[in-house]
């Protein structure tokens, strides 16, 4: 009898290690793949061109649940990135468990992919820039251009707003440990904000930088 029930306790002993295994190796699945989903919306920013014809991938980015659903592979800067389909709960959850941004971050993300790939798209079959049509597609695309950096000014501004926020409220913490978790949350939220903005506006630096880095592309 003493043997049987051993028996029992190193089946049940088994089973508990092959679910936790199991559980490990989801976890470690739904991470890669929520980080996958940050590579690949990145690359689409940086290389739309490479990105411009998958007519499947196109499809997926105009929802957040489309993204989700997503299974996708590709080779970015030398390396294979595989994304797994997951639930939109689970991608929401992972994205705010991983990210300084969360999921509104990676959202924010989507978003942009699906506005510069129509403008590439746009920009390659636009008419030759002499003709009226093509002159009249010009002031279209500097009013949007336009429209652009005031959106960037004022994302800018709530950047500077919050940071002068946490600025404060680190100034009257109690102790190191408040100290250190409202600069974390303080710098969440620049990068958070600044996100918002389009390309090469979208990350905010780690060290101080010159306005001069990017005027060659203002």
């Amino acid at each position: 009898m003493v043997k049987g029930r051993n028996s029992r306790s190193s089946l049940r002993s088994t089973s508990a290690r092959d679910k936790a295994m199991s559980t490990d190796r989801r976890i470690l699945k739904n991470q890669a793949s929520t980080e996958s989903t940050r590579l690949i919306l990145r690359s689409i920013v940086n290389n739309p061109q490479q990105y411009s014809d998958d007519e499947v991938l196109k499809q997926a980015l105009k929802s957040q649940g489309g993204v989700a659903k997503l299974e996708y592979a590709a080779l970015i800067d030398g390396k294979s990135v595989h994304k797994n389909s997951m639930s939109l709960n689970t991608l929401k959850t992972y994205a705010n468990d991983l990210f300084d941004e969360g999921f509104e971050g990676l959202n924010q993300l989507r978003l942009k992919t699906v506005d510069i790939l129509d403008e590439y798209i746009h920009r390659s079959i636009r008419p030759n820039s002499q003709s009226r049509a093509g002159l009249r597609s010009r002031i279209i695309k500097l009013e949007e251009t336009l429209e652009k950096h005031r959106s960037v000014n004022f994302i800018l501004l709530q950047a500077i707003s919050s940071a002068m926020s946490t600025i404060t409220s680190m100034k009257d913490a109690p102790d190191d440990s408040i100290l250190e978790k409202r600069a974390k949350d303080g710098l969440a939220r620049i990068r958070a904000v600044a996100s918002l903005n389009p390309h090469p506006f979208d990350m905010a630096p780690s060290t101080i930088v010159s306005m001069k880095d990017y005027i060659g592309g203002m």
